[in-house]
């Protein structure tokens, strides 16, 4: 079922990329012999398994864009380098510079790419289905 977007929800990701497919807790009291990776920690942590996660880096050439698409969990795009655009259906086209991130939630219908006049190397992170729907039209490109 395809929704409207909702305000986006304030949030802080962080992406860990390690061999594990187990949770992993770390007691506060067993920080001082910590080595390896769990040394780079204070308190109590989790790692959860993330084996379920994609990612992927694309550089958009000027006007460049992907179609119409929903995914069934959330997707975070961050813009590398040069400056993207993105939309969810029904709302603005937003302009995103370098830096600059796109949050999507589950199942809303959205595109995103490349300025037209400037291209953009996109990082993106999601889960679960992706399902590709019509192209996006230069008209709706152009926010004409």
């Amino acid at each position: 079922m395809i929704r409207s977007p909702r305000e986006p929800l304030p949030f802080h990701l962080i992406l860990l990329t390690i061999p594990l497919s187990l949770v992993v807790i770390v007691a506060a009291g067993q920080q001082s012999g910590r080595s390896g990776f769990l040394a780079n920690f204070t308190g109590d942590i989790e790692v959860v398994d993330s084996s379920e996660m994609r990612s992927s880096r694309i550089r958009f050439s000027a006007g460049a864009r992907t179609n119409w698409h929903v995914h069934s969990e959330r997707q975070l795009l961050l813009i590398e380098a040069g400056q993207g655009r993105a939309q969810e259906i029904g709302g603005p086209i937003r302009v995103l510079r370098e830096g600059e991130r796109f949050y999507t939630q589950t199942a809303v219908l959205h595109w995103h790419g490349a300025d037209p006049e400037q291209a953009a190397v996109q990082f993106s992170v999601y889960s679960g289905s992706l399902d590709w729907q019509q192209a996006v039209t230069d008209d709706e490109y152009l926010g004409n």
